[in-house]
Protein backbone atom coordinates (compact mmCIF):
# COMPACT_ATOMS: atom_id res chain seq x y z
CA UNK A 1 0.00 0.00 0.00
CA UNK A 2 1.37 3.34 -0.96
CA UNK A 3 0.69 6.69 0.63
CA UNK A 4 -0.89 9.69 -0.99
CA UNK A 5 1.11 11.09 -3.87
CA UNK A 6 1.87 14.78 -3.51
CA UNK A 7 1.56 16.93 -6.55
CA UNK A 8 4.75 18.90 -7.33
CA UNK A 9 4.29 22.59 -6.52
CA UNK A 10 3.83 24.99 -9.38
CA UNK A 11 6.59 27.24 -7.99
CA UNK A 12 10.10 26.85 -6.65
CA UNK A 13 12.93 24.58 -7.69
CA UNK A 14 11.10 21.29 -7.48
CA UNK A 15 14.02 19.35 -8.91
CA UNK A 16 16.29 20.42 -6.07
CA UNK A 17 14.03 20.44 -3.03
CA UNK A 18 11.65 17.96 -1.59
CA UNK A 19 8.04 18.97 -2.23
CA UNK A 20 7.47 19.96 1.37
CA UNK A 21 10.63 22.08 1.45
CA UNK A 22 9.68 23.66 -1.88
CA UNK A 23 6.35 24.78 -0.39
CA UNK A 24 8.21 26.49 2.45
CA UNK A 25 10.75 28.08 0.08
CA UNK A 26 7.94 30.19 -1.34
CA UNK A 27 7.94 32.17 1.91
CA UNK A 28 11.55 33.30 1.40
CA UNK A 29 10.86 35.15 -1.83
CA UNK A 30 10.69 38.92 -1.43
CA UNK A 31 7.19 40.01 -2.14
CA UNK A 32 7.59 43.75 -2.26
CA UNK A 33 9.69 46.20 -4.19
CA UNK A 34 13.01 47.28 -2.77
CA UNK A 35 13.12 50.86 -1.60
CA UNK A 36 15.08 53.71 -3.18
CA UNK A 37 17.84 53.33 -0.56
CA UNK A 38 19.33 50.23 -2.17
CA UNK A 39 20.15 51.78 -5.57
CA UNK A 40 21.34 54.98 -3.88
CA UNK A 41 23.68 52.99 -1.65
CA UNK A 42 25.10 51.17 -4.68
CA UNK A 43 25.67 54.46 -6.55
CA UNK A 44 27.28 56.01 -3.46
CA UNK A 45 29.62 53.03 -3.07
CA UNK A 46 30.61 53.35 -6.74
CA UNK A 47 31.35 57.06 -6.32
CA UNK A 48 33.50 56.40 -3.24
CA UNK A 49 35.50 53.74 -5.12
CA UNK A 50 35.94 56.08 -8.12
CA UNK A 51 37.20 58.94 -5.90
CA UNK A 52 39.67 56.69 -4.09
CA UNK A 53 40.94 55.29 -7.41
CA UNK A 54 41.30 58.81 -8.88
CA UNK A 55 43.29 59.98 -5.86
CA UNK A 56 45.51 56.92 -6.07
CA UNK A 57 46.17 57.06 -9.81
CA UNK A 58 46.29 60.83 -10.32
CA UNK A 59 48.45 61.82 -7.39
CA UNK A 60 51.42 63.87 -8.45
CA UNK A 61 54.66 64.96 -6.92
CA UNK A 62 57.95 63.31 -6.15
CA UNK A 63 58.18 60.61 -3.50
CA UNK A 64 58.51 61.99 -0.01
CA UNK A 65 61.21 61.34 2.56
CA UNK A 66 63.29 59.23 2.96
CA UNK A 67 63.62 59.28 -0.87
CA UNK A 68 66.19 61.70 -2.31
CA UNK A 69 66.89 62.64 -5.94
CA UNK A 70 70.25 61.27 -7.07
CA UNK A 71 70.45 61.65 -10.86
CA UNK A 72 68.45 62.62 -13.92
CA UNK A 73 67.28 59.68 -16.01
CA UNK A 74 68.61 61.32 -19.20
CA UNK A 75 72.11 61.27 -17.68
CA UNK A 76 72.02 57.47 -17.72
CA UNK A 77 72.17 56.01 -21.20
CA UNK A 78 70.29 52.71 -21.68
CA UNK A 79 72.60 49.81 -20.99
CA UNK A 80 74.88 51.70 -18.61
CA UNK A 81 75.67 52.12 -14.94
CA UNK A 82 76.40 55.57 -13.49
CA UNK A 83 77.19 56.99 -10.09
CA UNK A 84 74.33 59.04 -8.70
CA UNK A 85 76.14 61.07 -6.09
CA UNK A 86 78.86 59.49 -3.99
CA UNK A 87 76.97 56.58 -2.47
CA UNK A 88 74.66 55.33 -5.22
CA UNK A 89 75.25 53.20 -8.31
CA UNK A 90 72.31 53.57 -10.73
CA UNK A 91 71.93 50.93 -13.44
CA UNK A 92 69.68 51.43 -16.46
CA UNK A 93 69.79 48.04 -18.13
CA UNK A 94 67.76 44.88 -18.66
CA UNK A 95 64.52 46.81 -18.98
CA UNK A 96 64.49 48.82 -15.76
CA UNK A 97 66.34 51.16 -13.47
CA UNK A 98 67.97 49.74 -10.36
CA UNK A 99 70.07 51.39 -7.66
CA UNK A 100 72.67 49.96 -5.30
CA UNK A 101 74.99 51.23 -2.62
CA UNK A 102 78.13 52.13 -4.57
CA UNK A 103 80.84 49.50 -4.04
CA UNK A 104 83.69 52.03 -3.97
CA UNK A 105 85.17 50.97 -7.34
CA UNK A 106 84.16 51.93 -10.91
CA UNK A 107 81.39 49.63 -12.15
CA UNK A 108 80.01 49.24 -15.68
CA UNK A 109 77.29 47.21 -17.43
CA UNK A 110 78.40 44.46 -19.81
CA UNK A 111 75.65 43.75 -22.31
CA UNK A 112 77.44 40.67 -23.65
CA UNK A 113 77.01 38.66 -20.45
CA UNK A 114 74.28 40.85 -18.91
CA UNK A 115 76.34 41.49 -15.80
CA UNK A 116 77.68 44.39 -13.78
CA UNK A 117 81.46 44.38 -13.75
CA UNK A 118 84.42 46.11 -12.16
CA UNK A 119 88.13 45.52 -12.63
CA UNK A 120 88.01 42.52 -10.29
CA UNK A 121 84.37 41.56 -9.67
CA UNK A 122 81.24 40.45 -11.54
CA UNK A 123 77.64 40.84 -10.29
CA UNK A 124 74.23 39.82 -11.60
CA UNK A 125 71.73 42.57 -12.47
CA UNK A 126 70.21 41.97 -9.01
CA UNK A 127 73.55 42.61 -7.30
CA UNK A 128 74.61 39.05 -6.41
CA UNK A 129 78.37 38.55 -6.64
CA UNK A 130 79.18 35.84 -9.22
CA UNK A 131 82.91 36.17 -9.57
CA UNK A 132 85.95 37.94 -8.18
CA UNK A 133 86.49 39.56 -4.83
CA UNK A 134 84.14 41.63 -2.73
CA UNK A 135 80.54 41.34 -1.64
CA UNK A 136 77.13 41.42 -3.23
CA UNK A 137 75.68 44.87 -3.89
CA UNK A 138 73.00 46.25 -1.53
CA UNK A 139 69.88 47.19 -3.51
CA UNK A 140 68.10 50.47 -2.78
CA UNK A 141 64.39 51.15 -3.21
CA UNK A 142 64.02 53.19 -6.40
CA UNK A 143 61.34 55.53 -7.78
CA UNK A 144 61.31 57.71 -10.89
CA UNK A 145 59.36 60.96 -11.05
CA UNK A 146 59.51 63.72 -13.63
CA UNK A 147 62.77 62.46 -15.15
CA UNK A 148 64.63 62.13 -11.85
CA UNK A 149 65.72 58.94 -10.10
CA UNK A 150 64.91 58.89 -6.38
CA UNK A 151 66.34 56.35 -3.93
CA UNK A 152 65.82 55.51 -0.28
CA UNK A 153 69.32 55.75 1.21
CA UNK A 154 68.18 55.19 4.78
CA UNK A 155 66.83 51.66 4.38
CA UNK A 156 68.82 49.56 1.89
CA UNK A 157 67.47 46.10 1.24
CA UNK A 158 69.61 43.12 2.22
CA UNK A 159 72.27 42.13 -0.26
CA UNK A 160 71.53 38.91 -2.17
CA UNK A 161 73.59 35.88 -1.31
CA UNK A 162 76.75 35.64 -3.41
CA UNK A 163 76.68 33.07 -6.18
CA UNK A 164 80.31 32.19 -5.66
CA UNK A 165 81.49 31.22 -9.06
CA UNK A 166 84.39 31.82 -11.31
CA UNK A 167 82.87 34.34 -13.71
CA UNK A 168 85.46 36.70 -15.06
CA UNK A 169 85.21 40.19 -16.47
CA UNK A 170 83.98 39.90 -20.08
CA UNK A 171 83.83 43.53 -21.23
CA UNK A 172 86.37 46.31 -21.17
CA UNK A 173 85.50 49.22 -18.91
CA UNK A 174 83.07 51.45 -20.44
Amino acid sequence: MTGPVEEPPDFGPSGYLAPRAAKRARKIVLRERMGLGWPLAAVLAGVVIAVVAAVFFLRTGPPGPPFVAVISIIDIAPGTAELGGEDVLVVRAAGRVRAFRAPGVPVWWCGRNRRLESAGSVWTIDGALTGGEGESLRPLETAIHDGRVYVDLEDPRPAPAPLRGSEEVACAQG
